[in-house]
C-alpha cells in the first residue's frame, strides 16, 4: 500500500512546480514582483521603475511524521534521477516502508507537498509612492492534515504487517486535499502617510483563478481494524467498521497535456473564481534622506478566495455514510494515479450514481503574513516572519502551513546578496541558503532536505526555489 499511495504523493508534487515561501529570496529588497506572495503593499515606491519576472520556482515537502532515511536523497523523487535499483519494474519509485523512521508522539500527523510556477510577471513603479504589477503563476499541492499514527503505519507498513491486527482503531478525523490551479492577478500598491521618517503603505492583489484539478476527502469518522483474511492466511484484511466522509474530485483530464497560458485563458476547465490579498508596511527611517529604511512591520492577509468546481462532466463528489467495507492490499496493486484512486474508492464504498454531486468549492490557502526587517548596517538584514495557516483542520481548502522564520542576509551594491533562512515548520527545524547574483536568484529553505539522507541527520522534507528577473530604470530619487 505504501508504494503506490506515496508514489501517487509524489505524482502530485511532479505536476507543477511551489516552494512554501521562498523564504531566501522573499525579503529581499531585490525581489521585484516576488514580494507580492509575501505582501502586496511591500512594492509601493519600488526602487526600479520597471521589473520583469521571466521566470521562478520551485518545489517543498515537509511532514511531522517520518524522517526520510532511504538509500537516495528525497529531491530525488521531485526532480528524477533514482537509481534503476530503487525504482519498480514500472519504472516509479520504490518506497519502502524502511526508507521512512517514523516519530511517535501520539499526536496527529500533518504532511504537505507544494509546487509553483511564478510565470511572466512585471512591476512598474509610478513615481515615489506608487506602483503596479501585472502577475502570473500555477500551483499545484498534496496535503494530508490530522491523521492519526496508527493509520500511518498502517499506510507505511502494508496490511500484511501482522503487528497490526486485531487493533480497534477509533475517531480517526483527518482531511486531504490535493489541487492544482492558476492564477492572473493585478497589484496596486502605495504610500498613504509619509511624515518625517514615518511611511504607511497598503496594496492589494486581485486575481481570477482558473481551478485544473482537485480532489479532497474530509473524514469526520472512521473506525477501522486489520485482521488475518479467513481466505487467505497470512494475508491481511481491512475491515472499515463505519465510514463518516465528503468525497469529492475532477479528473485528471484538463492536465494531461500541461497547464499553459491557452488553458489560462481559453480553454473550459472545471473550476473558476476569483481571490484577493490585502496588507499593510510601516517603514522607518531617521536618516529618511538615504535609502533604504531601518525597520520595515508588514502585515497582510493573503490568499482569500475560492475555486468553484461545477463542471459536470468532470466533477463528482459524493457524501459518504458506510459500514462494514473490506479492502485487500492487491486492490491498490494497479492503481498508478488518483484517477485510479478515486474508481477503487467508489466501487468499495458502492457508491451509486444517484448520490453524486456535481459541484464543490475549494478554498485558497489562506494564511495571516507578518513580519519584521531589520537593516543593522548598510548591507546586512535579518528578517524574523511569521505565517499563520488560517483554515481549519477539516476545510476542503488547500492550506499555508504555520511557519516561523529567522533570515539573516546580505545585500551588497555589486548585485550578489546571501541569505540564510532558520525555518520551524511542522514542529522541525530547518536551515537554508539563498544566493542572489544579478537577476538570476537560487534557494533552499531545508538544505539538509536537498543535500542530506544520513540517519543521523534525516531530513524530513525538501525546498528548492530558483529564478530569474530583470530590473530596470533605477530611481535616483527617494
Amino acid at each position: 500500500m505504501i508504494k503506490n499511495l506515496l508514489s501517487i504523493l509524489a505524482l502530485g508534487i511532479s505536476l507543477g512546480v511551489q516552494a512554501q515561501n521562498f523564504n531566501g529570496i522573499a525579503h529581499s529588497n531585490a525581489a521585484g514582483t516576488n514580494k507580492v506572495y509575501t505582501n502586496p503593499a511591500l512594492i509601493a515606491g519600488s526602487p526600479y521603475k520597471l521589473h520583469v519576472n521571466l521566470f521562478s520556482g520551485g518545489a517543498n515537502i515537509s511532514n511531522n511524521y517520518a524522517d526520510w532515511v532511504g538509500p537516495y536523497k528525497l529531491n530525488r523523487l521531485v526532480f528524477g534521477g533514482i537509481p534503476q535499483a530503487y525504482r519498480n519494474s514500472d519504472g516509479s519509485p520504490a518506497l519502502e516502508p524502511e526508507y521512512f523512521r517514523e516519530n511517535l508522539d501520539g499526536k496527529p500527523k500533518d504532511g504537505t507537498g507544494w509546487a509553483e510556477v511564478r510565470g511572466p510577471g512585471i512591476l512598474i513603479g509610478l513615481g515615489r509612492k506608487h506602483s503596479i504589477a501585472f502577475t502570473s503563476r500555477a500551483r499545484a499541492s498534496v496535503q494530508a492534515f490530522g491523521v492519526s499514527e496508527n493509520f500511518l503505519s498502517l499506510v507505511r507498513q502494508g496490511l500484511d504487517f501482522a503487528t497490526l491486527w486485531n487493533i480497534t482503531n477509533v475517531d480517526n478525523k483527518f482531511s486531504l486535499n490535493g489541487n492544482i490551479y492558476g492564477e492572473l492577478a493585478f497589484t496596486y500598491a502605495g504610500t498613504l502617510i509619509e511624515e518625517g521618517p514615518h511611511q504607511l503603505k497598503a496594496g492589494v492583489t486581485v486575481k481570477k483563478l482558473v481551478g485544473f484539478y482537485s480532489a479532497h476527502i474530509r473524514n469526520r469518522e472512521l473506525t477501522y481494524r486489520v485482521i488475518e483474511d479467513p481466505e487467505r492466511p497470512g494475508k491481511g484484511l481491512f475491515v472499515m467498521d463505519r465510514m463518516d466522509a465528503d468525497f469529492g474530485y475532477t479528473t485528471q483530464e484538463p492536465t494531461k497535456d500541461g497547464v499553459g497560458l491557452r488553458k489560462f485563458l481559453g480553454s473550459k476547465m472545471p473550476g473558476s473564481g476569483w481571490g484577493f490579498d490585502v496588507g499593510f508596511v510601516y517603514e522607518f527611517n531617521p536618516d529618511y534622506d538615504e535609502e533604504p529604511y531601518r525597520l520595515r512591520l508588514s502585515a497582510a492577509v493573503m490568499d482569500v478566495g475560492t475555486i468553484r468546481y461545477e463542471d459536470r462532466s468532470q466533477i463528482k463528489g459524493y457524501t459518504i455514510s458506510r459500514t462494514n467495507r473490506t479492502i485487500q492490499e492487491e486492490d491498490f496493486a494497479n492503481i498508478k494515479g488518483s484517477d485510479e484512486l478515486v474508481r477503487l474508492i467508489e466501487s468499495k464504498m458502492e457508491l451509486q450514481p444517484n448520490e453524486a454531486k456535481t459541484s464543490f468549492t475549494s478554498g485558497l490557502p489562506m494564511s495571516l503574513n507578518t513580519n519584521a526587517d531589520l537593516r543593522l548596517s548598510s548591507s546586512l538584514y535579518v528578517t524574523v516572519s511569521y505565517i499563520k495557516d488560517l483554515r481549519s483542520v477539516n476545510v476542503i481548502s488547500a492550506r499555508q502551513p504555520t511557519v516561523f522564520s529567522v533570515v539573516p542576509r546580505i545585500e551588497t551594491e555589486s548585485g550578489l546578496e546571501v541569505a540564510v533562512p532558520l525555518t520551524w515548520i511542522f514542529q522541525t527545524f530547518s536551515p537554508g541558503l539563498s544566493v542572489r547574483l544579478g537577476p538570476v536568484f537560487a534557494g533552499t529553505d531545508n538544505l539538509i532536505g536537498l543535500v542530506s539522507n544520513s540517519r543521523r541527520i534525516a531530513p524530513k522534507g525538501m525546498d528548492v526555489y530558483a529564478g530569474i528577473s530583470i530590473p530596470l530604470f533605477k530611481r535616483n530619487e527617494r
